[in-house]
């Protein structure tokens, strides 16, 4: 049975499955070029069929992770925050009714939608599905537990938050919900807009920022705006604290006096906005603590699945993994929004009874893929020239290279699903350079100064640089860096000492990994700092744009599979 399933809402999405075995999968911002797209994902879409071979109507159904004629509880709320406000109404009521009223046009005329934007053939009757269980989906049908507790926090799905549950076998069992307007991942995005950043976008520079700040409004946030609950749960003062105001930088008097003036997008970062992202990120921290602390109690389960958009914040992720009675924990490379289209495709699977290959997902490669060809063809268009180099002689040359403190943007197979670039759409540098993050901001990336980057490392060769519980393949994961390994690999350290690590195992990403272990050989060290390969925009999809965000930058060497690139004014240079 192939099921496609999609999301329309932010963060648009498609995923293709085959009686559980997934073929693809890709968002479609990488597709239009828009950071986290809200639209009816038809490139995405068309991706998918095209990579299985198939036609619309050659799927047996299509999935949608939400149940959109049950929205109403969140309309209500954003309705009464506006007639509160006259400001929100005027900034936001027009915007936002359009904008629902499309997301909702969209999926009540979904069926006609995508017979006549897809390929014109007829498209099977769309199955809309729970929200949070589409998110429990896609952690659970690809984790390697056989049971498992399942915990779900983000914004909000239909008319809930929050979602605990247990998984045995492919069967969900929801133990609690959250209802609206109590939100852990809106109380975060409020956060987000009061420090001056875009909420639902830069919720990782605020988990970045708090690592400078010290929490000295955490007891205030937790009585007066975030409290636990005796029965495991949580309730948001939203008296004082209203996340649909926060988040277009509207707040109350209660709030501005016991944080002080909201931070404008302009303005210094200052050490109280350090403080305020230090007392939100432990508030949060302890929140999810909390949840997942009643949810093994309720389970007694010692293995922890985790999705929602709450499940990219790494640091949170590293303190459940620790400290709430968990022995392993597994997160899917697509935790958010993107990812519950992938959950939609397979619940369904199971609801039909046809998940039959049902595996793990160790890989987030799951978008396209290009020739050598195709590559030739790109460069010849920019006019650019490559070296072809097997892969031994290439790794050789990439890791001596960087090893010389050379930048290298890297682009091999197929693109990754997710909001990380893990090899296959990647900026790579030498660690081991106390400069390189100054460097890479200068010459690439011109983001904000605090913001760390991660590591790859080895699979096997972990232990020795990260107090790493087990591997980390997705990125979402941050960790202590070993004293002993501080001043060996100082670029990617974050200023308390951690570092988001990605592992690299001996079969998910045969040339990243032996471009690894050359580096390794060459230096002693096989850690590589990695971070996305684009600039200001989604990671770069196809050759012309790795080709284009590569010319815009003074990044040295550029690789498309097996071609070696240099950047002509570097090559001018050197000359």
């Amino acid at each position: 049975m192939r099921i496609l399933g999609l999301s329309n809402m932010r963060d648009a999405a498609a995923a293709l499955v085959e009686n559980g075995r997934v073929i693809a999968a890709a968002e479609e911002e990488r597709f239009v070029r828009v950071k986290h797209v809200t639209a009816l994902p038809v490139q995405a879409i068309r991706y998918c069929l095209r990579e299985a071979g198939l036609r619309l109507c050659d799927v047996d159904a299509v999935a949608v992770p939400w149940k959109y004629w049950q929205i109403g509880r969140r309309g209500s709320l954003a309705l009464g925050s506006m007639l509160r406000s006259p400001q929100l109404c005027w900034v936001k009521g027009k915007r936002s009714a359009e904008r629902m009223a499309q997301e909702w046009k969209e999926l009540a005329f979904l069926q006609s939608h995508l017979t006549r934007q897809i390929d014109g053939t007829a498209c099977p009757k769309p199955v809309f599905l729970d929200h949070h269980l589409c998110h429990a989906a896609s952690t659970v049908l690809v984790s390697p537990f056989d049971r498992a507790a399942v915990l779900i926090v983000d914004g909000a799905s239909e008319a809930h938050t929050t979602m605990l549950a247990r998984a045995d076998g492919p069967d969900i069992q929801v133990l609690k919900r959250i209802s609206l307007p109590h939100s852990a991942g809106q109380f975060y995005a409020a956060i987000t807009a009061y420090l001056g950043f875009k909420p639902d976008h830069d919720e990782y520079i605020v988990m970045g920022l708090a690592a400078y700040g010290e929490p000295r409004f955490a007891a205030a946030l937790r009585e007066q705006v975030l409290r636990l609950l005796p029965d495991g749960g949580f309730e948001l003062n939203t008296k004082i604290f209203d996340f649909h105001l926060a988040r277009h930088r509207i707040f109350s008097p209660a709030i501005l006096r016991l944080l002080g003036q909201n931070r404008q997008p302009d303005e210094e970062v200052t050490q109280r906005h350090k403080d305020v992202a230090a007392s939100a990120q432990l508030v949060l921290e302890e929140t999810l603590l909390h949840l997942a602390r009643h949810l093994q109690r309720l389970t007694g389960l010692d293995r922890l699945c985790l999705a929602g958009g709450v499940a990219y914040n790494c640091v949170a992720n590293s303190r459940l993994w620790r400290e709430a009675g968990f022995r392993e924990v597994y997160i899917p490379s697509a935790a958010g929004d993107s990812g519950a289209a992938l959950g939609a495709a397979l619940w369904l699977t199971h609801r039909r009874g046809a998940l039959t290959e049902r595996m793990v997902l160790r890989s987030a490669s799951w978008g396209p893929e290009f020739t050598e060809q195709e590559c030739l063809a790109a460069l010849e268009r920019a006019g650019l020239s490559a070296s072809r180099l097997p892969d031994d002689q290439l790794c050789e040359k990439v890791a001596r290279e960087l090893a010389n403190g050379r930048l290298v943007c890297w682009f091999q197979g197929r693109m990754e699903w997710g909001p990380r670039g893990l090899g296959n759409r990647s900026l790579l540098a030498d660690p081991r350079r106390e400069d390189m993050r100054e460097l890479i901001n200068a010459k690439v990336k011109l983001r904000e100064p605090f913001r760390p980057f991660a590591p790859s490392v080895l699979e096997e060769r972990a232990s020795e640089y990260f107090d790493l519980p087990s591997p980390s393949p997705f990125m979402l994961l941050t960790v202590q860096v070993l004293p002993s390994a501080k001043d060996l690999i100082p670029a990617v350290v974050h200023v308390d000492g951690s570092a988001r690590v990605q592992t690299v195992d001996k079969i998910s990403n045969p040339r990243y990994r032996l471009l690894l272990e050359t580096f390794g050989r060459q230096t002693g060290v096989p850690v590589l700092l990695n971070t996305s390969f684009n600039v200001n925009e989604p990671i770069v999809c196809t050759p012309d744009e790795a080709i284009n965000c590569f010319l815009r930058t003074e990044v040295e060497w550029l690789v498309l599979g097996n071609l070696l690139v240099g950047q002509p004014a570097a090559v001018r240079r050197d000359a």
